[in-house]
C-alpha cells in the first residue's frame, strides 16, 4: 500500500474532477461535523475554494486529524501555482467488472442481462493541458479515449469509426473551458460537469450522472453567500410518430434544448445553510439561443413573463428547489426539496398529482479510535417528477437524468458506515432498500401527470407490480492522488424485476478500478 507522494494542486481557478479522491476525504470531514469542509453546494470544486476551506478548517478544533492534515499537505500552494504557466498531464485507468445474473446499475435503467452491463475490462486514457495565471485566469482542455462505452452514461460522443465500421470506444473531451475571476465574481465558458446540492455526482436538482454540459456560467463567493447561474446546451430531440404521440401525418420535428439555472446560498454561521434556486429546461423548434435567458441576474420565472416571450415557454420544464442544512454539535442534518409541479387549488388536485422530490440525510461521527462516521439517507421522487407530455421537455440529457439517479417514481433508503484506518484508506459498507414503479426517464412516448391524481406511489397496474429490492454495498478505497484504487461490491435482491411478476433474484457487481495519474489533474 506504499504509493507515490500526493501530487500538488494547481492554479486556483481549475476545477477538480468529480472522481478525484479529495471529494471522498472532504465528505468524510463534513460528515464528522467539520463545517468548513463543506466547500460549496456546487460541484466540481475550484482548487482555490478547497484551499480556503482547508485554511478555515484548521482553525476549528473539531476538524483536526489525519484526514485534514493529508488534504492540507496536498493542496498547499506552491510558488508555481502563484505564477503564470502551462501544466501538462495525463491519467490511465483500468476497470475490471464481474456481474452475477445481470446488472441493476445505474438505478434509472431497467434490470438488464450482463451483456448490457459494464464490460469485463475497460481502459481509459486522459490527456490534460492547463494554462493558468494564479487565481485570475485558467484554460483547461481534457481529452480522453475509452475502449468500451457500454453502460457508461457520461459519454456523449458517437463510437469511434474505423475503415471496417464502428468500434465500441470513443474519443472526446470531458472538459474544455476557460474561466476568469474579478474580485468575488468568476465567469466560465465551455464544457464541464454540473452537480448542485446532493453529494458526489448525485443530485435531485442538477446531477453529473450524465454527460458534461457545454455552458456559460457566472458565480460569486463571499463570507456568507454564494451563487451560481448557468445557461447550457443539451442534446437535440427529434419527435416522430414512431416513438412519440404524434399523428402519422406529421413529419419528424427537431427540437433544440437548453438548460438554465440559478442558485443562491446563505450561510449565516457554521450552524446553518439555506439554499434556494431554479432550473428550467427550454425546448425550441429553431436553433436560436434566447439571450434574455442567459442573463445570470434574471430568474427564469421573471423572464418567462416578458411579453416578448409569449408562447415560447409552452414546452419548457421549470423546477424550483430549496434546501436547509443544520448542525447540532457534530451531528449534521439536511433536507432538500424539489418542486417540479404543485397543485394549489382543490380542482387541480382532482386531476393532477403533485410532482415533488425530497432527500433527507443525517450524519454523525462514531466514537471509535479512528475517524469513522454513520450516515442515513431517504430519497423519494414522485411518480411523474421530471416527466412531461412530450419528450422534448423531459428532464434528461442524452436519455440520462439531469436530476436524481432514481429517475421518477421511486424511493431509496440507505444507511452507511465508513472508517479511515489511515488518511488514505477508506473502508465502507451500507444497507438499503429501493422501490420503483412503472415510469422511466427515457420512456417514449413520454408520460404526463394530468389524469393520474389517484395513482398509487410507486405506480403499478394489473400484472405490473411495484419492483422492490434490498441493497447492500461494501468498498475499500486507496485515496492516493497519483494512484487511486477502489474495490467495491454491490448486491441486490430484487422482487418483480422491471415491474413484472417474476421470481425474486439475486444480483451482484464486483468492480476494481485503478488509475495512474501523472501531473493530473
Amino acid at each position: 500500500m506504499v504509493g507515490p507522494a500526493a501530487a500538488r494542486a494547481q492554479f486556483g481557478l481549475v476545477t477538480l474532477p468529480l472522481n478525484d479522491p479529495a471529494y471522498v476525504q472532504l465528505a468524510a470531514l463534513e460528515r464528522a461535523g467539520c463545517a468548513p469542509a463543506r466547500v460549496s453546494v456546487v460541484r466540481p470544486y475550484e482548487v482555490r475554494l478547497i484551499r480556503a476551506a482547508l485554511i478555515a478548517a484548521r482553525t476549528q478544533r473539531g476538524c483536526a486529524g489525519v484526514i485534514l492534515d493529508a488534504l492540507a499537505a496536498r493542496f498547499a500552494p506552491t510558488r508555481a501555482d502563484a505564477g503564470k504557466g502551462v501544466r501538462v498531464g495525463g491519467a490511465a485507468t483500468v476497470q475490471a467488472t464481474a456481474l452475477h445474473n445481470g446488472t441493476f446499475l445505474p438505478l434509472w435503467e431497467n434490470i438488464r442481462p450482463a451483456a448490457e452491463g459494464d464490460p469485463a475490462a475497460v481502459g481509459l486514457l486522459h490527456g490534460r493541458v492547463t494554462w493558468g495565471d494564479s487565481d485570475r485566469v485558467a484554460i483547461v482542455g481534457d481529452g480522453y479515449a475509452e475502449s468500451n462505452v457500454r453502460n457508461d452514461p457520461t459519454v456523449r460522443a458517437r463510437p469511434f469509426r474505423t475503415g471496417s465500421g464502428n468500434t465500441s470506444g470513443v474519443v472526446d473531451f470531458s472538459e474544455a473551458y476557460a474561466t476568469a475571476r474579478a474580485g468575488v465574481f468568476s465567469f466560465t465558458l465551455g464544457r464541464g460537469d454540473e452537480a448542485w446540492l446532493g453529494s458526489g455526482t448525485e443530485s435531485m436538482v442538477l446531477s453529473a450522472n450524465g454527460p458534461p454540459i457545454d455552458r456559460v456560467a457566472a458565480e460569486f463567493h463571499t463570507a456568507h453567500f454564494e451563487g451560481r447561474a448557468i445557461f447550457g446546451a443539451l442534446d437535440d430531440v427529434v419527435m416522430d410518430s414512431a416513438q412519440d404521440s404524434l399523428s402519422s401525418t406529421i413529419g419528424p420535428q427537431r427540437y433544440y434544448r437548453y438548460i438554465a439555472g440559478h442558485e443562491l446560498t446563505w450561510r449565516p454561521s457554521n450552524i446553518a445553510e439555506v439554499t434556494i434556486g431554479e432550473t428550467a429546461l427550454l425546448s425550441r423548434g429553431v436553433q436560436t439561443v434566447d439571450l434574455n435567458f442567459v442573463n445570470p441576474f434574471l430568474p427564469y420565472v421573471i423572464t418567462q413573463h416578458d411579453t416578448g416571450q409569449a408562447g415560447s415557454q409552452v414546452l419548457d420544464n421549470l423546477m424550483a428547489f430549496a434546501a436547509i442544512r443544520l448542525r447540532a454539535g457534530r451531528v449534521t442534518g439536511a433536507a432538500e426539496l424539489l418542486i417540479d409541479d404543485i397543485q394549489i387549488d382543490a380542482a387541480s388536485r382532482l386531476k393532477t398529482p403533485d410532482q415533488l422530490g425530497y432527500d433527507l440525510t443525517l450524519s454523525m461521527p462514531v466514537p471509535v479510535p479512528m475517524p469513522s462516521t454513520l450516515s442515513l439517507e431517504y430519497e423519494r421522487m414522485d411518480s411523474y417528477t421530471y416527466q412531461r407530455q412530450y419528450y422534448t421537455a423531459v428532464y434528461e440529457n442524452y436519455d440520462q437524468p439531469l436530476g436524481s439517479q432514481l429517475g421518477p417514481d421511486a424511493d431509496y433508503g440507505h444507511v452507511e458506515a465508513d472508517a479511515f484506518p489511515r488518511s488514505w484508506l477508506r473502508v465502507a459498507a451500507g444497507l438499503g432498500f429501493w422501490r420503483r414503479g412503472l415510469q422511466r426517464i427515457y420512456e417514449r412516448p413520454a408520460q404526463m401527470a394530468t389524469g393520474h391524481a389517484d395513482a398509487p406511489f410507486p405506480t403499478s397496474a394489473p400484472g405490473q407490480p411495484v419492483q422492490e429490492a434490498a441493497l447492500g454495498d461494501a468498498s475499500v478505497q486507496y485515496l492516493n492522488a497519483i494512484l487511486p484504487i477502489t474495490a467495491s461490491v454491490q448486491v441486490a435482491r430484487i422482487r418483480d424485476a422491471n415491474n413484472l411478476p417474476v421470481p425474486t433474484t439475486n444480483y451482484a457487481q464486483l468492480q476494481l478500478t485503478a488509475t495512474y495519474a501523472l501531473h493530473y489533474p
